[in-house]
């Protein structure tokens, strides 16, 4: 039966947000880049510790999409140069990818969970994304 079928399960979270930045020293006179905006989508990989429990769910993803919430609506909407943590860190989707695995980390351990990858989505077409070692 289907249910017997072994393998590791994982569960996929989203959200969107739209907001401007500019990325310090970007160009090789050491200017910055021009402000400009995109609609940004996050994307959170999440497992169980026990991959799967007896009840079928292998990770109960509530609080995550909670807390994944939270952490979206403080870049919404603004310029994310001016957000306390990134007025020193060049805010590329690598460093949000990894600013957003700080903000889930603690809440999806205590969970019993653990997040396998982070995926910041700039515009349409470019991506980049975090797993954390």
């Amino acid at each position: 039966m289907f249910f017997q079928e072994t393998g590791k399960f994982y569960i996929r979270i989203e959200e969107r947000f739209e907001s401007a930045h500019y990325l310090y020293k970007y160009f090789p006179d050491g200017s910055d880049e021009p402000i400009h905006g995109h609609s940004f989508k996050v994307e959170v990989y999440l497992s169980g510790k026990d991959n799967i429990r007896e009840d079928g769910i292998s990770f109960d993803f509530l609080t995550s999409k909670l807390r994944l919430k939270e952490l979206v609506s403080e870049l919404d909407h603004i310029l994310i140069n001016d957000h306390p943590d990134f007025k020193t860190i060049n805010p590329t989707s690598e460093n949000m990818a990894r600013w957003f695995y700080f903000g889930l980390k603690e809440s999806v351990i205590a969970a019993n969970g653990k997040v396998e990858r982070i995926v910041v989505h700039e515009g349409p077409e470019n991506l980049a994304y975090f797993e954390p070692t």
